[in-house]
């Protein structure tokens, strides 16, 4: 596969970059090249470690309406055509994550965190990885068919609700793709589908991944209690003598 370049992939000097290629998305059986940008570990550890505690999530979008595909879907365009499948068993893909309805509109970051990685895939446009520390371990949030504003790359710190990228036009397609991983960085963390059982060298759905919307809601700030009203006092009144 050829590595595709793109201007935008540049990293500041002070940051170490490593750049490899994978399959990320792909429209079809047949591969596409994709280039990957990944904060290097010795320079992201610091990093990550001057990142705020993700203490709680929210949704990237204003709004949340559902596309074509959700958690454990089949992995299809809308009119059904299949994207993947198993070469031996023919097996159809289930897609990791979940598309939103949009236009095209800024992206902001789940929670906390530190950006870890982002691809340009030929077909899929932009995706983004970004890594936040929980109390219960390191969570990755995924996020594909955006593109990335100046100054988001890897090592870039992020704060819950922070604007960091913008939906790409896909044209009719246009949506957010959006996943959860529980678990450090691992090529695997870009999938935005996996085999129903392992295949082809990759692992079985779900792997790491869980259901983005439920994990979203289960991990929503709590909202400060409301204030009990003060009690209503009423004053009587003698009648005033003549």
């Amino acid at each position: 596969m050829g590595l595709v370049v793109h201007p935008v992939l540049r990293a500041p000097a002070a940051a170490a970059v490593v750049l490899s290629t994978m399959w990320a998305l792909m429209p079809s059986p047949v591969s596409k090249a994709a280039t990957v940008v990944t904060a290097a570990p010795a320079v992201a550890a610091p990093i990550v470690a001057a990142a705020q505690k993700a203490d709680s999530f929210q949704f990237p979008l204003p709004t949340w309406k559902p596309h074509c595909l959700g958690f454990g879907s089949q992995w299809r365009l809308c009119d059904g055509t299949v994207l993947r499948r198993c070469a031996a068993t023919g097996a159809v893909w289930l897609h990791t994550g979940v598309d939103i309805r949009t236009g095209i509109q800024p992206v902001r970051a789940a929670a906390n965190g530190v950006i870890v990685g982002y691809t340009v895939d030929p077909v899929f446009k932009g995706g983004v990885l970004i890594k936040h520390q929980t109390a219960q371990g390191v969570v990755l949030t995924q996020y594909w068919h955006v593109w990335p504003r100046a100054g988001f790359g890897p090592g870039k710190v992020v704060t819950k609700g922070q604007v960091f990228a913008d939906i790409a036009n896909m044209g009719s397609r246009t949506h957010l793709h959006f996943a959860v991983f529980r678990g450090d960085y691992q090529p695997n963390a870009w999938r935005g589908a996996l085999p129903p059982t392992a295949c082809d060298g990759f692992p079985a759905f779900p792997n790491r991944f869980v259901n983005a919307t439920t994990f979203i809601k289960a991990h929503l700030a709590v909202a400060p209690p409301t204030p009990a009203a003060a009690p209503l006092h009423h004053c009587r009144y003698a009648p005033m003598g003549g």
